[in-house]
């Protein structure tokens, strides 16, 4: 099988690389080498995905399967499906949950349905007044678009993401953040309740179905009604082999706090302001054959990963934790009210 990565240097694409390298696939890579070494085994064409005469390069060959992980201006999608629509078999796109304006603030999400993107739109296009969130699952829609549009619902697979984690996350770093914490033992802060339901997915999962060719539009987040925050914490404990005591504090209070979610405590939104964030609706994507390792799969894993970076793994701008000390400070203000 002939495979084509747009991107494959990050996260979910150097999973999209290794699993197909991992079934005996022929792996071309498309992207600008900008973002990290490509995978040995694949072949890697140097080009950025905006410029016509860069991807002209690909214009001599033939790919059963283009899975594109970094698409998000809908006519920089458009220009290379539309190249690509004569010469290839099948087109999987990596979208995003964001596609549905009701996630993460209705408990179904798709009540209302997806937002009304424009598979010729650019980053200017976006209609005034949406929020960065917003804007994004816009701009994803009109990448989707595009790519049915050049290839057909037949011959095309949307992946709409949900909180996707696993091994090279070094771009988000939700995972490793609470890894790492958990790692340092102590006493650890953890929002809301042990049963608070967590849904996550393992970017080598996701992959892999995105290499099955299924055809269609599919959620593909973590698995409905099996893990919870508890289970999490466990998993962390049970990779690091940490000596952590896990203390859950009301998510309320922790918003009155000041407390960033997502960001600050990370994989969490407080019921209140998103209660789909991990609302699961994976059940066609199942029926398709998506399947979902165990999570302490996942995260031991990741934290094997974190390990063998030279330089140590660090939190990232988008995903900065919680500081030491204000973790402190919480736990000691939370035990005073009591």
């Amino acid at each position: 099988m002939e495979v084509l990565v747009i991107g494959g240097s990050l996260f979910l694409g150097r999973a999209v690389v290794a699993e197909a390298l991992a079934v005996g696939a022929s792996v071309t890579v498309f992207n600008r080498g900008r973002s990290g070494p490509t995978r040995a085994g694949a072949t890697q064409v140097l080009g950025d995905r905006r410029s016509r005469s860069d991807l002209s390069q690909l214009e001599s060959r033939q790919f059963d399967l283009v899975v594109d992980t970094c698409g998000y201006v809908p006519a920089d999608v458009a220009l290379s499906a539309e190249l690509l629509a004569p010469r290839a078999g099948h087109y999987a796109f990596v979208s995003s949950i964001n596609a549905w304006p009701g996630w993460p603030e209705h408990l179904d999400y798709r009540d209302g349905g997806v937002h009304d993107g424009s598979p010729d739109a650019t980053g200017d296009d976006v209609p005034e007044g949406m929020a960065d969130s917003e804007a994004y699952g816009w701009l994803k829609v009109g990448c989707e678009l595009a790519v049915q549009r050049a290839f057909g619902a037949d011959r095309a697979t949307i992946l709409r993401g949900g909180a996707i984690v696993g091994p090279d996350d070094s771009e988000v770093g939700r995972l490793p953040w609470w890894i790492d914490r958990v790692a340092r033992g102590g006493e650890v802060l953890v929002p809301g309740t042990p049963t608070d339901p967590v849904a996550l997915i393992d970017s080598r999962d996701l992959a892999r179905f995105a290499l099955s060719g299924a055809a269609g539009t599919f959620d593909v987040p973590g698995p409905a009604n099996r893990d919870t925050r508890a289970d999490l914490m466990a998993a962390c404990a049970v990779a690091t082999g940490a000596a952590a005591t896990f203390v859950y504090l009301d998510e309320d209070w922790l918003v009155d706090q000041g407390v960033g979610y997502w960001t600050e405590l990370p994989l969490w939104i407080p019921a209140a302001v998103g209660p789909g964030v991990f609302a699961s609706y994976g059940e066609d994507a199942a029926r398709a054959g998506l399947r979902w390792r165990p999570l302490v799969e996942t995260v031991v894993d990741t934290w094997a990963w974190q390990c063998s970076l030279a330089d140590g793994w660090r939190p990232t701008a988008r995903t900065p934790g919680l500081v030491p000390a204000r973790e402190v400070e919480l736990l000691a203000a939370w035990r005073a009210r009591q």
